[in-house]
């Protein structure tokens, strides 16, 4: 059987299936530094095997530590990089603090990174959700607008329906106008926002 370190990272994540608790066949049948890898690749902490500790003590079993630590670390190898951290921070993924010291400071400077390009690309697609709903602020304050128009001038109005309309009227230009003002900022912050995550891609070089 080849080594748990021939596999990549991508075909290691597709053969190895795994799960938080084991049960007694599990417990029974585990192969505990294949276990170890996978969490490892996974990137979950090695304190995961306290779970299974417990999981198979019900059944008078107990877990090869030194088999799952010695996976464990195997996994975290090809875990633990500054590309696999850049993409993990940059999917906004949460870090468990599974990496061994040996592989602890490279991957955090790419999730770091990671991290800094979610954040310019969450700014900028906030900055578009918002003037997306001014948008369609706008578009219903013209339609009304409009409509308001064509009752001004309708026949049979009384003198007070027509200030009534009047007075809507001025009342929704007010409103038009500053969201015009908010979608032209906006527009304007999109701008300053692709921009920096523009730069930032091609700054992170992974």
């Amino acid at each position: 059987m080849p080594s748990l370190k021939t596999y990549p990272l991508w075909l290691a994540a597709l053969l190895l299936t795994g799960c938080s608790s084991l049960d007694q066949a599990g417990c029974v049948n585990a192969d505990w530094r294949t276990l170890g890898f996978e969490d490892g690749i996974k990137g979950r902490n090695e304190s995961q095997i306290r779970q299974y500790r417990q999981d198979c003590a019900k059944h008078g079993i107990a877990p090869d530590l030194d088999a799952y630590r010695a996976g464990h670390f195997e996994g975290s190898a090809q875990f633990c990089t500054a590309k696999n951290g850049f993409a993990q921070g940059s999917s906004n993924q949460s870090y468990q603090n599974s990496c061994p010291a040996e592989f602890a400071s490279a991957f955090m400077v790419g999730y770091r990174d990671g991290q800094t390009l979610y954040q310019a690309r969450s700014q900028l697609d906030g900055a578009r959700s918002e003037l997306r709903k001014v948008q369609q602020e706008l578009q219903q304050l013209e339609i009304t607008i409009s409509q308001l128009n064509e009752q001004l001038v309708a026949d049979g109005l009384s003198r007070e329906q027509r200030i009534k309309i009047r007075d809507e009227l001025a009342k929704l230009n007010e409103s038009l106008g500053q969201a015009n003002l908010v979608r032209d900022e906006l527009a304007a912050a999109i701008i300053v926002y692709q921009n920096e995550f523009s730069r930032l891609q091609q700054h992170f070089s992974y």
